[in-house]
């Protein structure tokens, strides 16, 4: 690449708050840093034209944070960033299954295999198709004879031990659970001196499959239009097969007490202090955050945040109730960003509505909330966060219907998907050491971890889709309507 740094820099800082994926939307970009730039090779074999790709990290100074964030894009000569091709997404399989190294300027770039690499990787040439449009990452398909991988490339990018690739392991080798894509490998970013950077993940590819969201809202929407009706009875053979799935998933990640990253741990009222802590600490931030764009934001909505942050002292003083829960229900390893959007069903499910057990659902995604930090997504916490993000989407699921639809909200039909979302989950979890055998127990638990997504949601809507803000703020809303705890 000819262009040096400060052009790129410069091209960077006009384009970033524009990215989907860029986190920093809500502040102005102070200073941007090229970290490493490193040729990404090409094979003709692919049909490649020999186009000069570098996987390009840039440090990111924006607003009044004291600490850059480090974003992962792949330019072009010309300094575009070009990371949403299927030129790249091939080049990086390639990269990830031969286990390869390339030098940069002040690190490397290495690929990990997972065991065997899958047949398929002396497959020529390899396809590569776009895998969603509305995310924090940028996702690929790459096809190779009849193997198939799913490769993401992560956009912020952090130092030290991803939990995707660290759970993706533990799945495949320690704990082996079907019902998730097999970890085929990772590309990581190696600087001299320092803890390694994940910055791709190659997972096998699940064919026929759809993402939950997509069924469950095309499934409802037909019914609201044939019938004119709000029942979600065509959607309730997934639910009852989401739950059990939920709950497999929780039993494999605590099934290796001898593993320590993953062992189940007792919950203690320090523990829980903490956590409550730093629930509080992050919801006084969102405030802030939401004061600061108040101004920028249409008339109606602006006067809704207004009214919460109002009354956002007494909503923050809820969290401390959570120190009082009993401990009866061990600490393990979660997903962390549970929703619909992270599981795949199968795709015949969306051309006609299952009447009975549906099977073949796969759980995807264990990256963890993007906005937190990645020793907050390794914590051992309560199965409650992932239940309780289930119970989350199901609102957004019920809410979009609804407006897309024309037809009226209804908190009855929430109430009914949840309720047989938790009864499929008991029905697995029952007798598990970290869910809890008391009912009022479990149901404390997921209105603390309710109320933490939905302001995590608040502000991850404010950021980056602000059309979608109605949702978790009418959670809020109720959150503050309703009786606190006792």
């Amino acid at each position: 690449m000819t262009l040096p740094d400060a052009a790129i820099a410069s091209r960077l800082a006009d384009s970033l708050p524009s990215a989907r994926w860029f986190a920093e939307k809500a502040t102005r970009i102070r200073a941007v840093e090229i970290v490493d730039r490193i040729g990404l090779e090409d094979d003709a074999r692919d049909g490649g034209r020999g186009t000069e790709l570098f996987l390009t990290l840039a440090d990111v100074r924006s607003g009044a944070a004291r600490s850059a964030s480090r974003y992962a894009v792949v330019l072009d000569a010309d300094g575009r960033d070009v990371a949403a091709t299927p030129e790249v997404a091939i080049r990086l399989v390639r990269l990830v299954l031969a286990a390869r190294s390339l030098p940069g300027r002040t690190g490397r770039l290495v690929g990990h295999v997972v065991g065997a690499a899958p047949a398929g990787d002396a497959a020529w040439p390899l396809t590569a198709s776009p895998l969603g449009g509305d995310a924090s990452n940028t996702s690929f398909v790459v096809r190779g004879g009849t193997a198939g991988w799913v490769v993401k490339l992560l956009r912020r990018s952090r130092a030290g031990i991803q939990p995707e690739v660290e759970i993706g392991r533990f799945l495949a080798d320690a704990a082996p659970w079907p019902e998730t894509p097999r970890l085929c490998g990772w590309l990581d970013y190696e600087a001299t001196g320092g803890d390694a950077t994940t910055l791709a993940t190659v997972h096998e590819y699940a064919p026929d499959r759809a993402p939950a969201w997509d069924v469950l809202v095309g499934l409802l929407t037909e019914h609201a239009v044939a019938t004119g009706g709000e029942d979600v009875e065509p959607i309730l053979p997934i639910v009852d097969a989401l739950g059990g799935t939920t709950a497999r998933m929780h039993r494999a990640l605590a099934s290796r007490p001898d593993v320590p990253a993953f062992a189940p741990a007792p919950a203690t009222v320090a523990g829980r202090r903490a956590m409550a802590e730093h629930m509080a600490d992050h919801a006084r931030h969102v405030a802030a955050t939401i004061e600061s764009r108040l101004d920028r934001l249409p008339a109606g909505i602006a006067g809704r945040l207004g009214r919460v942050l109002s009354a956002w002292p007494a909503l923050v003083a809820r969290f401390a109730s959570f120190p009082a829960i009993s401990l009866a229900a061990a600490d393990i390893r979660v997903h962390g960003d549970y929703h619909l959007g992270q599981v795949l069903v199968p795709a015949e499910a969306a051309d006609t509505p299952p009447s009975g057990t549906v099977g073949g659902i796969m759980v995807i995604d264990f990256e963890g909330e993007p906005g937190r930090s990645l020793e907050e997504r390794r914590a051992r916490t309560s199965a409650a966060k992932d239940v309780a993000g289930m119970c989350r989407s199901f609102d957004y699921l019920l809410r979009h219907v609804a407006a897309t639809t024309g037809r009226t909200y209804a908190p009855a039909a929430l109430e009914r998907v949840e309720a047989r979302y938790l009864a499929a989950y008991d029905a697995v979890a029952a007798g598990a050491a970290w869910w809890p055998a008391d009912r009022d127990e479990a149901a404390s638990l997921l209105a603390i971890f309710r109320l933490d997504k939905a302001i995590y949601e608040l502000a991850y809507e404010l950021g980056h889709r602000p059309d979608w803000i109605e949702v978790p703020l009418a959670a809020v809303e109720a959150a503050m309507a309703a009786p606190g705890p006792e």
